[in-house]
């Protein structure tokens, strides 16, 4: 079995397809059509159990039988299976949706939400940028920058404000970038990866951005939290605006809830 044939399985795995049902499915898409017997030759699954794999296929309208002495399966082509798969599992959504608006939940309890691993932090992170309005903050090592490189700029077609800190040299630069250009694999040497995303000040994203499925991060709409992230941003500017001689307030400004206060005539002031 080739690495695409095993990637392919476990895709459809995540589609709620037992692991017999995605090779005999594959089997016969490079047959087609082709008995029971031969489809279970072809996959590698046993006999006994060939044919139970194969009404559950029928059962989801993934194949078709046709003919007897001997049956024969025809399975459909992978752009109707894609079509079927995305009817199918948006008309689930649809319902689950419709269940949960009329459960009645404690919603500050969901607030806070903890994510596992990495593919799950950029996929969260995507989702985030694409409910943005107005402004997006990110604080990021180029390697996230590349990861959500078509969400921001998606984001930048809708409009939205960003405004980007990396210590890392990037690849492309969106909306206000304020960046150190350090070379990335020398500063992962001494230091790990770590992001904060705020959008709209409502909504951040924070935590580790260690390439590994034990890495943790946040997903919360707490206010405190996102102040905490925001200013953090803020700082990470303002240190940068003394360490690379720019002047930062145009940028902070940006960033802060209240655009309208100078934080240099403030700290003149006190």
């Amino acid at each position: 079995m080739s690495d695409i044939e095993k990637g392919i399985i476990e895709l459809l795995k995540e589609f709620g397809l037992s692991a017999n049902a995605s090779k005999a499915y594959i089997a016969l898409l490079k047959n087609n059509p082709s008995t029971g017997y031969e489809i279970s030759t072809r996959s590698g699954i046993p006999r006994s159990a060939i044919y139970s794999v194969l009404h559950r296929l029928e059962a989801l309208g993934m194949i078709n039988s046709v003919g007897e002495s001997p049956k024969r399966y025809v399975a459909i082509s992978p752009s109707a299976l894609l079509e079927h798969l995305a009817h199918v599992h948006s008309d689930r959504i649809h319902q689950l949706t419709e269940a949960l608006d009329k459960l009645d939940t404690d919603q500050e309890a969901f607030d806070f939400w903890h994510l596992h691993g990495y593919r799950n932090l950029i996929l969260k992170m995507g989702e985030v940028i694409n409910s943005a309005r107005e402004k997006i903050f990110l604080s990021a090592w180029s390697r996230e920058v590349r990861a959500l490189e078509n969400e921001l700029k998606q984001a930048e077609k809708r409009g939205v404000e960003i405004t980007l800190f990396s210590f890392c040299k990037l690849n492309r630069e969106f909306g206000k970038t304020i960046s150190y250009r350090l070379d990335e694999q020398e500063l992962v040497k001494v230091w790990n990866p770590k992001i904060i995303l705020v959008v709209d000040h409502t909504t951040t994203v924070m935590g580790s951005a260690v390439d590994k499925s034990e890495s943790r991060a946040i997903w919360t709409q707490n206010k405190a939290i996102t102040e905490i992230a925001t200013n953090h941003i803020v700082l990470d500017i303002t240190l940068a605006g003394q360490r690379l001689n720019f002047d930062p307030n145009p940028i902070v400004q940006r960033v802060m809830r209240r655009p309208d206060i100078d934080l240099d005539r403030l700290l003149r002031e006190s």
